[in-house]
C-alpha cells in the first residue's frame, strides 16, 4: 500500500519511502500543497492587516498617554511607555506572526521543489525500468 505524499502530516513524513510514489501521486501532493500554498497567502495578507492594526493602537495609546501625562518630558515618556506596554506587546506578537507565516510559505515553496525533483526523477527511473508506457 503506498502513501500519497498530500495525506501524511510532518510526524509520517520521516516515514515515507519515496521509491514506493508514483508520479500521479507526487502530482496530487503537489496539487493540494499549491491549495494549501494559496490559504497561507491570505493567512498572511490577514495577519499583515492585524500587525498594521496593532502597531497603530500602540502607537495612539502611547502618543494618548504621552499627551495626558504631567510632568517633565522623561517622566511623561516613561508614563506613555508603560501604558503603551501590552498595546506593543500584542504588536510583537502580530509581526512574529508575520515572520512565522512567511516562514512557512518559505518551506511550503522548497517542498513543491523537493516535490518537482522527486517526480521527475521517479518518471526518469520508470522509464529505465520501462515501466509506465513511456
Amino acid at each position: 500500500m503506498t502513501t500519497g505524499l498530500a495525506e501524511i502530516d510532518q510526524a509520517e513524513l520521516e516515514q515515507v519511502d519515496v521509491s514506493e510514489l508514483t508520479p500521479t501521486e507526487i502530482a496530487k501532493a503537489l496539487i493540494v500543497l499549491t491549495r494549501q500554498m494559496y490559504a497561507k497567502v491570505r493567512e498572511l495578507r490577514e495577519l499583515g492587516e492585524k500587525s498594521a492594526k496593532a502597531k497603530k493602537e500602540a502607537k495612539v495609546a502611547y502618543a494618548h498617554a504621552f499627551l495626558a501625562a504631567q510632568g517633565p518630558m522623561d517622566v511623561r515618556k516613561q508614563e506613555a511607555e508603560l501604558a503603551a506596554a501590552e498595546a506593543r506587546f500584542v504588536a510583537d506578537v502580530a509581526d512574529q506572526e508575520v515572520s512565522a507565516c512567511k516562514e512557512a510559505l518559505k518551506v511550503m515553496h522548497a517542498t513543491v521543489d523537493v516535490g518537482r525533483s522527486l517526480s521527475a526523477t521517479t518518471r526518469d527511473e520508470m522509464k529505465l525500468a520501462g515501466v509506465g508506457g513511456a
